[in-house]
């Protein structure tokens, strides 16, 4: 066409892909079609995302697949993170990685179903770890009381208390005074005691007027670390009781000489309730000193309410608050409506998130200890699939957020605007999603180096997770109120095949480093755990391919034709090989021609170069598309900065 105007499209700034639409002429020049294995921090184009690197296992006593992890910071310095793993064998076994040593700790109750769904707390210097035993007691690492075994939270009243257990000693004239006894079990650490059980039932006494004393033999053994029993007494059944001795469990008698009226001397026992075992609790966050629970492996246990310890230092310096239970210390959220909730979020901005399968609500501190916490709701129809999907991040301003997985899609909460949707441009991938997998639906982690909040999802029939979806913090922004748009790219490969997944130390060792790295299991075999976004060109060994496929576009607009020339491509030098493809009217035909970002300088100093693209040529065009990034799988690095496509108007088109 005479006179025809040679203009350019310059690709740069991209903001992530598009699958909001299967219309690519609605996608805009800064978003694409696909972002495979590539991400977008420090690019301007795309760069391609880091390999996987295996991590030794083998002197970690791990025989199954690694289905769950977390990271353990039991002091103030973070160097000293523990690595723990729970993988799935027939009884599933406990690993500890602490300053570059695995060991395995013993359970104190085995995990009996989905070890996939062992949730862990890191708080007051133990690891709180939740799963499905056959006790109604979630287990902790205690390092205070042991490295070895685990424990199980709180410590249960004494059994097997009865009136069989008091006798008259002695000869005298001790006098023949009724008098009601009760025991409890304490574990003390240095002299310190840190845990107390709850009372026995109130046993009655009445000595015989010619003995010394009352001899009271200790109750049953509980088993569970006591390392004291303590007596109280009272003149009269409804009490008050108080402290009458403290007695290590070596020695299971103790004598009481009192007079019933003088019992007052000692400390006043106890509010009954206030020294309540937490139960086998499914999810739990801690907050402002203390933590909340919910959800129950056991029956008995309310699936849509909250439970809550008192604050640490409560009860005196140094006891475990964190673990007890006090009567009434419940939030209840709707027993009869919006399904169970399936974990929390937060603390964000002095708040707690609760989710159910289908609700969202906040949790706001009142300051009253007595009632510490004001429920609000934020939505009645969006809630969440899992707890392993729900991470902290920030958004492109750098202000806190929680994120997670609804029923929806992706969502995430922000105290300045509320939940907000971050579905819209991977709503494509999120169809496939297999709400219904078995074994994992998802989980996520926030790769806070990067800006990044990756989830690994189960798609079409699977059911573990083989596909990443990765959202750029600093890309995603509000269009509209309760959306966001923007900053994701999709990754496959053998690093998406996760069961697991967590941030760690990227350097394991007797010092653990500050930077973190997200570290998986993958589900490919058994013993497989893997750092993630390393330097390594492949996912442990296996390449992967990764492009960016740009959308179709009408440069004649849709009246006419377009005629397109060779692209330039600005990008990283290196030995590696770009493949593009022109790709004429949405498949009609297929051109593809390679270039290789070697440098051209005989010093060999640039780190950048700028290439033409041959095979570029397309006539008489209604639409092209381009893809640009790897032939196949193979092992390489690349960073793309820009490409540039000259295009002319060219006949109209003959309808």
């Amino acid at each position: 066409m005479a006179g025809a105007q040679r203009k350019y499209l310059q690709w740069m700034g991209l903001r992530g892909r598009d699958g909001s639409t299967s219309a690519p002429i609605q996608i805009p020049d800064y978003k694409v079609k696909e972002a495979l294995n590539v991400d977008f921090f420090r690019a301007s184009f795309a760069r391609k995302r880091g390999g996987a690197a295996s991590v030794s296992l083998s002197s970690a006593g791990l025989t199954g697949i690694v289905s769950a992890g977390a990271r353990h910071v039991p002091s103030a310095s973070e160097t000293a993170a523990e690595m723990w793993l729970v993988d799935d064998a027939a009884t599933p076994v406990i690993a500890r990685n602490a300053a570059g040593t695995w060991s395995n700790p013993t359970w104190k109750d085995n995990i009996t179903s989905r070890p996939q769904d062992v949730w862990f707390v890191s708080f007051n210097g133990k690891l709180h770890i939740f799963g499905d035993t056959a006790q109604d007691r979630y287990q902790i690492f205690d390092p205070a009381i042991s490295t070895s075994a685990l424990r199980r939270a709180g410590l249960d009243p004494p059994t097997g208390f009865t009136s069989g257990d008091i006798a008259n000693t002695g000869s005298g004239t001790y006098a023949a005074t009724a008098r009601w006894y009760k025991q409890r079990y304490t574990v003390q650490v240095g002299g310190t005691t840190v845990l107390r059980s709850e009372a026995t039932d109130a046993v009655m006494f009445t000595p015989s007027g010619t003995g010394t004393a009352a001899r009271v033999t200790k109750a049953d053994a509980l088993n569970e670390g006591e390392t004291h029993w303590e007596l109280y007494g009272a003149a009269a059944e409804a009490g008050p009781f108080f402290l009458l001795a403290t007695t290590v469990v070596g020695t299971t008698i103790t004598d009481d000489s009192a007079d019933p009226s003088g019992y007052s001397s000692g400390d006043l026992e106890p509010t009954a309730g206030d020294y309540t075992t937490p139960s086998s609790f499914k999810y739990a966050i801690a907050d402002n000193n203390r933590m909340l629970w919910a959800g129950g492996w056991e029956s008995g246990t309310p699936p849509n309410t909250v439970f809550f310890s008192p604050v640490l230092g409560t009860t005196s310096a140094g006891y475990y608050d964190d673990e007890r239970l006090p009567t009434d210390n419940e939030i209840p959220f709707n027993e009869r409506d919006g399904g169970f909730i399936t974990g929390f979020g937060g603390p964000i901005e002095n708040m707690v998130l609760v989710l159910k399968n289908n609700q969202t609500w906040r949790l706001i501190p009142t300051g009253i200890e007595a009632d510490p916490y004001r429920r609000k709701l934020v939505s009645e129809v969006v809630g969440s699939i899992r707890q392993q999907t729900v991470v902290k991040g920030e958004d492109d301003a750098g202000r806190p957020i929680v994120a997670w997985i609804s029923a929806q899609g992706p969502v995430r909460y922000s105290p300045v605007y509320g939940l907000q949707k971050i579905v819209w441009d991977v709503q494509d991938i999120w169809d496939t999603v297999n709400l219904a997998a078995s074994t994992v639906v998802g989980h996520g982690v926030r790769h806070a180096d990067k800006h990044q909040i990756w989830w690994w999802l189960s798609t079409g029939a699977n059911n573990e997770p083989n596909v990443k979806i990765v959202f750029d913090e600093r890309l995603g922004r509000v269009i509209e109120a309760g959306v966001v748009r923007d900053g994701w790219a999709q990754h496959t490969g053998e690093s998406a095949k996760a069961r697991c997944s967590f941030m760690f130390s990227n350097t394991i060792g007797a010092t653990m480093s500050r930077d973190l790295k997200p570290y998986i299991g993958q589900h490919g075999a058994v013993t497989r755990l893997w750092k993630c976004d390393t330097a390594d060109t492949d996912d442990a060994g296996t390449a992967f391919q990764a492009y960016v496929e740009l959308p179709d576009r009408h440069f004649g607009q849709l009246h006419h034709l377009c005629q397109t020339d060779n692209p330039i491509v600005l990008g990283s030098v290196g030995s590696h090989t770009l493949r593009a493809s022109f790709i004429r009217d949405y498949g009609a035909e297929t051109r593809t021609a390679d270039v290789t970002m070697s440098a051209v300088s005989d010093a060999e100093t640039e780190t950048r170069i700028a290439k033409a693209i041959e095979a570029g040529f397309t006539a008489d065009a209604k639409a092209v598309a381009i893809r640009i990034g790897d032939a196949s799988a193979v092992a390489s690095a690349w960073t793309i900065d820009a490409i540039s496509l000259p295009y002319e108007q060219r006949e109209p088109v003959v309808v």
